[in-house]
């Protein structure tokens, strides 16, 4: 009989199989095992693992010393100094120092850049930011009313539409909202809140002439003060004299905590289920008495009858109106009311690899800047400004200052720009061609002299080479062992052998000669 024993070693080792000769039988004599044919097994088996444990270990130990020659070598090469450039020119020198600064601030590029780089090629241009500040004004007019004073006016002169008037400047792109009164603009008329009577009812008594008691509520009685609506006091109860300290800090105790008792009574009568913290019944600490300033608890109020006279009007029922301060008439007048917004528009004039985000953040060199107060024209462009960008600029004036026209509305509503501010401002830029490690790069140098901002899409990072260090020590890892030739020690790849099923005819026929 062929038996054939699979099993995976060592978690991972490939599975092994093996074949055992047809001689030695498995079972001896009246279907007992034979103890030896098991000892040879076991053997077998732990002479098969201590030689795959063996593979194993040797296998890991060329591994890692082939990994640590390599990174010994990557690491030389990654020390090798570079040779430093030495410039040939004014603006080389000049391009090479920027670099240098570049790599100062910025701790993601190469140290040193400007000293090591190969120089390609490097050229200038520039661009032009224009810039403007619009203020925009809305004016609106109102009628206000003021008490008459009994001073006369004369005849009010025509109205005119709100842009019409002459009003004085104002200072600033964004200014205050402001009022301004139409001179020879009053009218005397009658007042319509008292229908020129000067006077209106009390506001207070609303025409009564009298207001509910705020002592009693108009119940003509409230509560007693000395047994606090009780109508006990704690009986007399004799005692020794008391010094005259201890009797006033007493008095004072109690009246504090009399009071704090009220104010938590009121909020209880209020409906609002809160306990008193301080138990002022006297019931609770000895004999009562009925109390000999009260019935059950409460005395007449001094109102008599639960009303009061009106304080405002003194009964009167009427009071002078505020509108017109009693005289029955007011002075109308116009105001004419000026809101002011600033609205800042900025445009790039030229073709820059530069984002605008990073040009709009440079300085540059101010070239023009002025109030807009007459029209500019396209063909007169000012002193060192090229006629391209300056007719650029016009175009932009001009549209922020344009008010649109939208049918249906009213044009006295729509605001427009009363002042405006125009900036010009000259941004020049190099680019700069180099190579480093064989790889082509271009960074750019854009501001003024003293003030440069760099940009690059891609440069030389600082730490490229220990990252190339650190990928090829992770690639050499995850590479596949090679086969050795020593075969006294080697695995051999186990060879698929079809298994050898035993089907229950050849069982009967095994067992009929021993039958």
């Amino acid at each position: 009989m062929q038996i054939l024993y699979r099993e995976r070693e060592l978690g991972g080792i490939k599975a092994m199989s093996d074949e055992y000769g047809q001689d030695q039988p498995y079972y001896k004599g009246e279907g007992q095992p034979d103890p030896n044919m098991n000892q040879d097994n076991l053997d077998k088996r732990i002479e098969d693992i201590r030689r795959v444990v063996v593979q194993g270990a040797t296998e890991a130990q060329q591994r890692i010393k082939q990994v640590v020659d390599k990174a010994s070598t990557y690491w030389q090469q990654a020390q090798t100094p570079a040779t430093p450039q030495q410039a040939s020119s004014v603006e080389e020198q000049r391009i090479r120092q920027l670099a240098n600064i570049w790599s100062t601030e910025n701790w993601r590029v190469t140290r040193d850049l400007g000293n090591y780089m190969d120089l390609v090629s490097w050229s200038t241009d520039e661009v032009w930011v224009a810039s403007t500040e619009t203020r925009w004004e809305t004016r609106s007019m109102e009628i206000v009313t003021e008490p008459y004073a009994g001073r006369q006016v004369g005849m009010p002169q025509p109205l005119l539409p709100v842009w019409d008037y002459e009003l004085s400047p104002v200072v600033g792109l964004k200014p205050p909202q402001a009022r301004t009164r139409l001179e020879k603009m009053d009218e005397i008329v009658g007042c319509s809140v008292c229908n020129g009577t000067g006077h209106v009812l009390c506001a207070i008594c609303n025409g009564r002439g009298w207001v509910v008691c705020p002592d009693c509520k108009g119940r003509t009685k409230k509560k007693c003060n000395t047994c606090r609506g009780r109508g006990y006091v704690a009986d007399w109860v004799p005692s020794e004299k008391k010094p005259f300290f201890k009797k006033q800090a007493e008095n004072i105790t109690s009246s504090v905590g009399g009071k704090v008792a009220d104010v938590f009574e009121n909020i209880r009568q209020q409906g609002v289920p809160i306990p008193n913290p301080i138990d002022t019944d006297p019931a609770t600490k000895g004999a009562t008495v009925p109390c000999p300033d009260c019935v059950k608890g409460e005395v007449p109020c001094t109102c008599g009858n639960g009303k009061r006279m009106c304080s405002t009007c003194e009964g009167a029922k009427m009071s002078l109106c505020n509108n017109c301060a009693g005289t029955g008439k007011v002075v109308r007048h116009r105001e004419i009311l000026r809101r002011f917004e600033l609205r800042s528009q900025t445009r790039v004039i030229g073709e820059s690899p530069i984002p605008t985000q990073q040009l709009l953040k440079a300085n540059g060199d101010l070239v023009y800047n002025a109030e807009v107060n007459e029209p500019l024209y396209a063909d007169a462009p000012p002193d060192n400004v090229l006629p391209d960008i300056w007719r650029a600029t016009v175009e932009l004036v001009n549209g922020e200052s344009q008010v649109p026209e939208k049918p249906g509305i009213d044009q006295q509503t729509v605001s427009r720009a009363t002042l405006q501010v125009v900036e010009l401002v000259r941004m020049p830029y190099t680019k700069v061609h180099y190579r480093v490690n064989g790889q082509d790069y271009v960074f750019y140098v854009y501001d003024s002299e003293g003030r440069e901002k760099f940009y690059a899409e891609r440069f030389p990072a600082r730490w490229d080479r220990i990252e190339r260090l650190v990928k090829a020590i992770t690639t050499d890892l995850m590479a596949p062992t090679p086969p050795t030739n020593n075969n006294a020690g080697s695995y051999r790849v186990p060879i698929e052998v079809p298994p050898y099923n035993i089907t229950e005819e050849e069982d009967e026929e095994e067992k009929k000669p021993d039958q």
